[in-house]
Order: C-alpha cells, then structure tokens, then sequence
C-alpha cells in the first residue's frame, strides 16, 4: 500500500505549474500528528508532500510518527529550506527528499 499525506497548502514558492499557493491553509485546519498517527502501519511508500512540507513546524513529530509507519518515507520538497532539509535527513535513514519542478 502507498500513502501520500498532504500535511499543509502553503507554501513559499510560487511555480507556474502549481497554484496550491493561491488558496493557503490555514495552520488551525492543518491535519496534526496525532491524527496521523491513526493511519495503519505496512505502507510500502509514505509521501509527505502539501504546498511544501517545510513550514510546518511541527514536521519533525509528523515525521517520527509515520516513519515507523513504513518501510519508505518521501517528502516532496521545494528545497528551499535547505538547512532544515539537511537537519531532518540526518535523523532518519531510508529517508527520500525530491523536489519536482516544470517550470522554465
């Protein structure tokens, strides 16, 4: 089985191929972690995506719990939060940071 889990529709970037930033969340609508932590375990792939993952700040908790969850955990990235992205990938291993972008 393979999940994706939209933590947030903010985000900073603001790509032509995407409008998500155009209508943002709100942080009190944001799914928490507590309520990730209902998902089943055994997934084959987990993909933490949004808008861009990074503004959550309580990611690294989103994190631990899915980890567990799975035997593979993506988070689709910008990449512009590079120090943060090179904090959390220290911490996990089987672990995948991809960034996909179309515009020119």
């Amino acid at each position: 089985m393979e999940c994706a889990v939209i933590t947030t529709y903010r985000c900073n970037a603001r790509c032509q191929m995407c409008n998500t930033w155009k209508n943002p969340s709100g942080i009190e609508d944001e799914i928490t972690p507590e309520i990730i932590d209902k998902l089943p375990s055994g997934h084959k792939r987990l993909n933490i995506t949004g808008g861009e993952p990074l503004l959550r700040k309580d990611l690294e908790d989103i994190i631990a719990v899915l980890h567990k969850k799975t035997s593979r955990l993506e988070i689709s990235t910008n990449g512009y939060f590079t120090d943060r992205i090179v904090n959390i990938s220290g911490h996990y291993r089987n672990l995948l940071l991809g960034r996909c972008n179309l515009d020119e």
